[in-house]
């Protein structure tokens, strides 16, 4: 894969990030994507910032696309903002519905309608718009990408461990292909030639009382 280059902040705040101390040594996005945004977090970076566009074009690199992806839904989870763009072609401009639970990027290159969709984007983002949480044996995720609430439990062992499996992002031939497609189909899982990954990112807290998410 083709390694992005990250510029890091302590703070999220346009007006912050010229203050001395608030930038930190930019990372070069490599090995394990959750791990990275989990210590990033603990080190203090609230802001990330990508050095280029995550392409869904028919030409991206598949293996660079699902490791940003996966990045991007940990570093949400965590609630680090984001600044990062999203490009996409005509046969990919509508899957921004099953990543508007990821933070708003900056611009939507290549999408005919790019002014109405990030706006729309924007003021319907909010925390834990697609999230999961483990319960004893069990996973439920809480969806509302599309508006009303879409409530999921995950028991059977078989769906959790292909869930876990997609989590860091795989080969979509090393897992069961039902399953798979139930997945894909709902939207909870995406894929980019012969690798797919995880969409809703999971719960660190919760930002209101739970009945409301």
């Amino acid at each position: 894969m083709t390694a992005l280059l990250l510029a890091r902040y302590r703070e999220s705040d346009d007006d912050a990030l010229g203050v001395p101390g608030i930038a930190l040594d930019p990372a070069t996005a490599v090995g394990d994507p959750i791990a990275a945004a989990t210590d990033w977090y603990a080190a203090g970076v609230r802001r990330v910032k990508l050095d280029r566009p995550v392409d869904l074009g028919a030409a991206s690199d598949p293996a660079s696309l699902v490791w940003t992806m996966v990045l991007l839904r940990e570093l949400t989870s965590w609630s680090v903002a984001v600044d990062w763009e999203l490009a996409v072609g005509p046969d990919t401009a509508e899957l921004w519905q099953r990543l508007n639970h990821l933070c708003p990027p900056r611009a939507l290159p290549g999408h005919p309608e790019e002014a109405e969709v990030l706006a729309r984007w924007r003021e319907t983002y909010y925390l834990c718009k697609c999230a999961y949480r483990h319960g004893p044996g069990f996973v439920e995720v809480r969806d509302r990408r599309a508006g009303p609430l879409s409530r999921f439990v995950i028991d059977d062992p078989a769906y959790l461990s292909t869930m876990d499996a997609l989590l860091p992002g795989t080969r979509a031939a090393d897992l069961p292909a039902g399953i798979l497609d139930a997945f894909v189909t709902e939207g909870l899982a995406g894929q980019a030639g012969e690798l797919a990954w995880w969409l809703p990112y999971r719960i660190r807290r919760w930002p209101w009382p739970s009945m409301i998410v």
